[in-house]
């Protein structure tokens, strides 16, 4: 008989800021291979541990992006589910080789399932409406969608930049849109439509494209009438370098600076203020500025365009999971994650870019 075990990772979200985890949702797994612990859900954030190939974990929150909190022997923090498996049985007895974690996400947040056999769980909740999707086409500079790589929406772009002019290898399309790339500049010599997602350019125009047109429906015969981006352009490029990060232990009243993830001492940016037990603040201090906005995951590119004031954000506004983009009194872009609470310690994962 097939042995299906579903178990469901509450969201976070909804949780007060002041809640710890309920260690009867905790879903226990292996590691795979040798697994980096990060301080925050995604690549960018810094390593704090390493699990070894096979080490027990217990899984207490995940994010949509797949990363989950793992909770172990060392310091906790963040791992891809993609290199988690089902734990072994009560005993030390290897798990059925057929069982694996699955990752899906439903619309009251991040589902873990646990199969075993040749089984699947039912879904515990209908699935979501699917978000909408932009119509953009995506550029890259390295086969397989690799390299440095710019999305540009519906129009023309008539001379690309130097960043990539002859340099571009690979498409990726989004939403409807379609592409044409030519070797010269204003849509002129040779050029090839872009239909359907390219991880390789052929011959003739790999590594030879020099302008461009987004468009959605049937082929536009000549470069259609939109707004064309001013030239010189210059795209976002998605390579920021990190300057610094990791995870940091706020206790309540202290200070913690960004640039470098020392707490208290010169050059804080932000300042955990009480002023009741019940009214405290994340207060911005040496001319730092904050932007809370939707409290997403926004990254150096969000960050970097995001609306900055010299205002304190209440707590009562950042459940935990919420994420806070910050401009350092260095002037350096910066986010960092509340994790969680142990007693009024407040601990965040940040990371820094130097760009």
């Amino acid at each position: 008989m097939t042995l299906i075990r579903y178990v469901m990772i509450a969201a976070v979200a909804a949780l007060s800021i002041f809640s710890t985890a309920n260690a009867a949702s905790a879903v226990e797994a292996a590691s795979t291979t040798s697994l980096n612990v990060r301080s925050g859900p995604g690549t960018s954030f810094g390593v704090v541990d390493t699990l070894y190939a096979g080490e027990i974990v217990e899984i207490t929150e995940c994010e949509a992006n797949g990363w989950c909190y793992i909770e172990h022997a060392g310091p906790s923090g963040w791992v891809s589910s993609g290199y988690l498996t089902a734990a072994p049985e009560s005993g030390g007895t290897p798990a059925d080789p057929d069982c694996s974690l699955s990752f899906t996400i439903g619309p009251d947040g991040p589902t873990m399932s646990i199969v075993c056999g040749s089984g699947a769980p039912a879904p515990a909740t209908p699935a979501p409406e699917p978000a909408p999707v932009t119509d953009q086409a995506c550029f890259y500079t390295d086969a397989n969608y690799g390299g440095t790589y710019f999305c540009y929406g519906v129009g023309t772009l008539n001379a690309l930049n130097t960043t990539f002019n002859d340099r571009i290898s690979s498409v990726k399309l989004e939403g409807n849109a379609k592409a044409r790339i030519c070797a010269n500049n204003n849509l002129d010599g040779f050029c090839r439509e872009v239909t359907t997602n390219t991880n390789a350019l052929g011959f003739l125009i790999n590594d030879k494209t020099s302008s461009l047109v987004v468009y959605t429906g049937t082929s536009p015969s000549t470069p259609p009438t939109l707004i064309p981006m001013p030239i010189p352009f210059t795209p976002l490029i998605v390579t920021p370098v990190t300057h610094s990060t990791g995870p940091i232990a706020l206790k309540q009243t202290f200070s913690a600076n960004l640039d470098n993830g020392a707490v208290s001492g010169a050059g804080v940016d932000i300042w955990y203020q009480a002023v009741t037990a019940t009214s405290k603040f994340i207060t911005p201090r040496n001319g730092a500025l904050l932007a809370l906005g939707d409290g997403s995951n926004r990254g150096y590119a969000g960050c970097n365009v995001a609306a900055f004031s010299g205002s304190q954000i209440p707590l009562g506004a950042m459940p935990v999971g919420t994420y806070v983009c910050v401009k350092t009194d260095q002037g350096r872009i910066s986010q960092f994650r509340l994790n969680g609470f142990t007693g009024t310690t407040m601990n965040i994962g940040y990371t820094t870019w130097a760009n």
